[in-house]
């Protein structure tokens, strides 16, 4: 049996009052309030139990884990050869890839995005949560990306390769225009203009403007796809485009721009998003979602929770 509306605005109570009580900042009487609250009839009581079971679910390392450091106005001066020397016997090297993000070159903080210019005319825009560090040498121009995305505008120059390391693959271009996304292990890559080769689990696979592929650390990539033009690095405009897009997949592109977490609490539909977003407008982007998806969306500061209706879903 599906929930009644009676039954859905019960489960939004009950969840709101399980935030308050969780924040840190409930008083006994909030704590007793809630208690006699779940004793009303049996419907309260489920409710309770719902709002329970999802705070039981969350990931409580998880906001840790995607945590990113405030932008930098300017490029550490330091290089990590220096910091290294200066630290002794620690080997920045053998740093944990979380740990390396601390010690990018360039980083955006969640919602910012960032145009950089680079020392050979490439530019680069780095899309919210994201960190790289750039090392060029004079035989190769390699770029570290250790979170997030980047959108790389390359500059030719057919005696220094410009080389984009991602979860242990690389991807390799001489002039053209290109999309790297690292999501922890998993990389997505999306050529726009020109080609280039990307090296992943001792597999070579060229791609071309128009294709886009993804692999997994030490894995060989996936089979080349249509990239999208339309839609591709449209985050750089500042917009959010979906064609025809899995709501699960919706949700996974706008968890980037969230501060701290973002949790689904039931099993999502595969209802298939099509719309234009503007990025500086994340919440209405929720509230848009909210009204036209079986779902509910409670937010707080450092966490959002996606509660599927079954009524509609």
């Amino acid at each position: 049996m599906t929930p009644t509306a009676a039954a859905i605005e019960l489960e939004d109570q009950a969840i709101e009052q399980w935030v308050h009580l969780t924040s840190g900042h409930a008083s006994d009487a909030d704590r007793d309030a809630f208690a006699r609250w779940r004793l009303l009839s049996p419907e309260h009581e489920a409710a309770a139990r719902l709002a329970e079971q999802i705070w039981q679910a969350l990931p409580e390392t998880r906001t840790v884990q995607t945590f990113v450091p405030p932008a930098r106005p300017q490029r550490r001066p330091l290089r990590w050869a220096a910091l290294a020397a200066g630290l002794g016997a620690l080997a920045l090297t053998g740093l944990s890839e979380p740990a390396k993000v601390h010690f990018a070159d360039y980083a955006t903080a969640v919602g910012e995005r960032r145009a950089l210019t680079l020392e050979d005319g490439s530019q680069v825009w780095l899309n919210s949560g994201s960190a790289l560090s750039v090392h060029y040498s004079a035989t190769q121009r390699e770029i570290s990306l250790f979170k997030g995305e980047a959108l790389f505008q390359v500059s030719k120059d057919a005696l220094r390769p410009f080389v984009v390391q991602a979860s242990g693959g690389k991807v390799q271009a001489v002039g053209t225009r290109f999309d790297v996304d690292r999501q922890g292990e998993h990389v997505r890559v999306g050529v726009t203009e020109g080609e280039v080769k990307v090296t992943s689990g001792g597999a070579v696979v060229p791609l071309k403007a128009a294709q886009r592929l993804a692999y997994m650390a030490g894995e060989a990539p996936s089979p080349t796809a249509v990239l999208d033009l339309d839609t591709a690095s449209a985050w750089q405009r500042g917009k959010l485009i979906f064609n025809r897009q899995p709501l699960a997949e919706v949700f996974a592109d706008i968890e980037r721009y969230l501060p701290g977490s973002l949790v689904i609490a039931g099993s999502l539909p595969s209802t298939a998003v099509s719309g234009v977003f503007n990025l500086d407008d994340v919440p209405g982007m929720l509230d848009v979602l909210a009204r036209t998806q079986p779902v509910r969306i409670y937010r707080m500061p450092w966490l959002t929770v996606v509660v599927v209706n079954q009524t509609r879903a």
